[in-house]
């Protein structure tokens, strides 16, 4: 038999946890297993997006075959990448949306 823990879990939260589990059609034990999952591979200076399963499981696809470990890893890169290729217009970005704050009257 495994080594089992017990935590205690309000009445108020199991009940949000099922009505979750029953909105993706899943399990309760299957939801918890998922939110366990999120925590181990999330890191103290890491945050959870939420994207739509069908894109997921494309990036999944997509990846395969690459050096990314995850679809985390993969679409931070994604990110970055973006980021940097908009760097420069980012600070006139920044400058014309500050103007058009300003003659609207918000700063």
């Amino acid at each position: 038999m495994e080594d089992r823990t017990t935590i205690q879990v309000s009445g108020g939260l199991r009940k949000q946890l099922r009505v979750l589990a029953a909105k993706r059609d899943i399990s309760y034990q299957r939801l918890l297993s998922d939110m366990i999952s999120v925590f181990e591979e999330l890191e103290k200076d890491k945050t959870v997006i939420s994207i739509p399963t069908k894109l997921s499981e494309t990036v999944k696809e997509k990846i395969k075959q690459t050096d990314f470990r995850s679809v985390s890893e993969y679409l931070t890169f994604i990110m970055r990448l973006i980021l940097y290729e908009n760097a420069e217009t980012s600070k006139q970005d920044i400058k014309n949306i500050k103007k058009k704050l300003k003659s609207l009257g918000y700063l």
